[in-house]
C-alpha cells in the first residue's frame, strides 16, 4: 500500500525551528561550560548529538537549520586559535568536513526509521479502521439475517394460529398487544388493561408465575401448554387452556400466547373457550375482521396501545 504522507511525520508549525535553536543553545552552553576541561579537543560533538536530537523530535528540516547554525559557532569559539575568524587552517577544515560527514548521514538514517515508523501506524490506523468496518458490517448481516428468519417464523406461527392469539408482547422494546375481543370477554376496562396489561386479566397467583413475560431481566417461562384463571365479567375466575411461544431475535424476545383447543394440563375445571362468547351467526364476519384487526395490531403496537 503507498501512503504518500508519510513524510510529514513530524508536527507543522514554526515552533520546530524554534526548538532546533534551543537544542542548538544548550549544546553551546555544555560545551562552554566544559570548555576549560576539553580545551581544543571534540569541538563539534555536542553540536552532532544536537542535530541528531533535533532530527528524531522534529524532523529534517530543522535538524539542517541546527547543523547549519552549529558549524560556524563551534568554529568560531571551540577551534584554535578561539573567537578569530581572519585565520582559516588545515585543522578547521578537517573538523568541519568531519562535522558535515557524520552529521548528515545520521540525520539521514533516524529520518528513514522515523517515516518507516510513522508508515506501519498509518497503515496498522488503517487495518484497524478497516477491521471495525468489517464487524459492523457483519453485525448488520447477522441483524438482518435473524430479522428474516425471525419475521418468517412469526408470520408462519401467526398465519396458521392467527383466530386464537390472544397476547404478543416484547418486554425490552414496550411492545404489547392484547386481542380486542378477548379484552371484552373478560369484562375488563380498556384503561385498566392499558395501565397494567395482561397481568389486570390474570388470577394474581397466574401473574406471579408468568411474571417473567412482564419484564426484561424477569426469567421467561420456559414454552409450553399452561391453565390460565382470567377474571371475568361477575368478578369471578374462569379457567382457560393456552399455549406460550417464544421468539428470540436481537431486539428482545416476542412471547405469543394463544388459546388451545387440545386437553388441560391438568383437570380443574371444565374450560369453557372465551371466543365462544361470539354469536355463531357471526363467525364468518368476526374470523375475518379479527384476522384483520390482528395483522394491523402487528403493523401498529396494539390495539389497547403499547406499553
Amino acid at each position: 500500500m503507498d501512503i504518500r504522507n508519510a513524510r510529514r511525520w513530524a508536527e507543522p508549525g514554526a515552533k520546530r525551528y524554534v526548538g532546533a535553536l534551543m537544542v542548538v543553545l544548550a549544546a553551546f552552553l555544555v560545551r562552554s561550560l566544559l570548555h576549560p576541561v576539553l580545551d581544543h579537543s571534540m569541538p563539534g560533538v555536542f553540536f552532532v548529538c544536537a542535530a541528531i536530537i533535533v532530527e528524531f523530535t522534529w524532523g529534517l528540516g530543522p535538524a539542517i537549520m541546527a547543523m547549519i547554525v552549529s558549524i560556524p559557532i563551534f568554529d568560531f569559539f571551540f577551534v584554535p586559535p578561539f573567537r578569530d575568524i581572519a585565520e582559516l587552517d588545515r585543522r578547521d577544515v578537517l573538523i568541519v568536513a568531519g562535522f558535515m560527514l557524520i552529521t548528515p548521514l545520521a540525520v539521514a538514517l533516524i529520518e528513514r526509521l522515523r517515516r518507516a515508523q510513522y508508515r506501519a501506524e498509518l497503515l496498522a490506523e488503517v487495518a484497524q479502521t478497516r477491521y471495525e468496518m468489517l464487524l459492523r458490517a457483519e453485525n448488520e448481516r447477522m441483524v438482518l439475517s435473524d430479522s428474516v428468519q425471525l419475521g418468517n417464523a412469526l408470520m408462519t406461527y401467526l398465519t396458521k394460529h392467527l383466530d386464537s392469539i390472544f397476547y404478543l408482547a416484547n418486554p425490552a422494546t414496550h411492545y404489547q398487544f392484547i386481542d380486542e375481543h378477548f379484552r371484552r370477554e373478560t369484562g375488563v376496562s380498556p384503561d385498566v388493561v392499558q395501565r397494567d396489561g395482561l397481568r389486570a386479566l390474570l388470577h394474581p397467583e397466574d401473574a406471579q408465575r408468568l411474571a417473567g413475560l412482564f419484564s426484561v431481566e424477569g426469567e421467561l417461562p420456559p414454552p409450553g401448554a399452561y391453565n390460565l384463571r382470567v377474571r371475568m365479567h361477575d368478578g369471578d375466575f374462569d379457567m382457560i387452556h393456552c399455549e406460550l411461544q417464544h421468539f428470540r431475535a436481537h431486539v428482545g424476545t416476542y412471547v405469543i400466547l394463544r388459546l388451545h383447543a387440545g386437553p388441560t394440563v391438568r383437570p380443574v375445571n371444565t374450560v369453557t373457550p372465551l371466543h365462544a362468547v361470539v354469536p355463531a351467526s357471526a363467525s364468518t364476519t368476526s374470523s375475518t375482521a379479527n384476522a384483520a384487526d390482528k395483522l394491523e395490531v402487528m403493523q401498529t403496537p396494539g390495539v389497547c396501545g403499547g406499553v
